[in-house]
């Protein structure tokens, strides 16, 4: 059974272990210094799920099989892109899923969930960034109704071939299917 949910404190747990693991396993490739990923990693540590969820401005879902959580999606509401500087959006700052549970349509569950809740505050768009050499992630995003609207760097050291981000934006008028 599948369900998506709004995240608690009592999900943090969980989640400091999916994010490092989920982040890991599709990321690796970017590092080459062990003391960089693992100072990345820790951004997704159980204190970190912690603290993102008392802030008032973050939103936190979880994609649960069979009751247990598998994946998750952050979003910052009242957030400006870096490209446009446009206001009235929220930024879907993280969505992972552990390696096997892609292709079953959470990602796409847990952007609906948002995207409604972004609806329901009364913005006009959310918006993204993802590695360029993420092509996986970026062909499900256009195919989920974003646009590419500019790029940036990443911010912590990767190597350099890997350090561009591209920024894609959805207008809420336009839900994913």
């Amino acid at each position: 059974m599948i369900e998506v949910r709004r995240a608690t404190v009592d999900d943090a747990e969980a989640l400091g272990v999916i994010g490092p693991a989920a982040y890991a396993a599709a990321y690796h490739y970017l590092w080459s210094d062990c003391v960089a990923l693992a100072q990345q990693l820790d951004t997704f540590s159980s204190s970190a799920f912690l603290r993102l969820l008392q802030r008032a401005d973050s939103r936190l879902w979880v994609a649960e099989v069979d009751g247990v959580v598998v994946g998750f999606l952050t979003m910052i509401v009242d957030s400006s892109n870096p490209v446009t500087h446009e206001d009235g959006g929220a930024e879907i700052s993280r969505i992972y899923l552990l390696p096997g549970s892609q292709k079953r349509g959470l990602g796409l569950r847990l952007l609906n969930a948002a995207m409604a809740h972004a609806n329901e505050l009364g913005l006009t768009h959310v918006w993204l960034d993802v590695m360029a050499s993420a092509t996986n992630a970026r062909s499900a995003y256009l195919k989920w109704g974003f646009k590419e609207i500019g790029e940036k760097d990443f911010s912590r050291k990767v190597k350099a071939e890997h350090s561009q981000m591209v920024v894609l934006r959805n207008g809420l008028c336009s839900r994913p299917s």
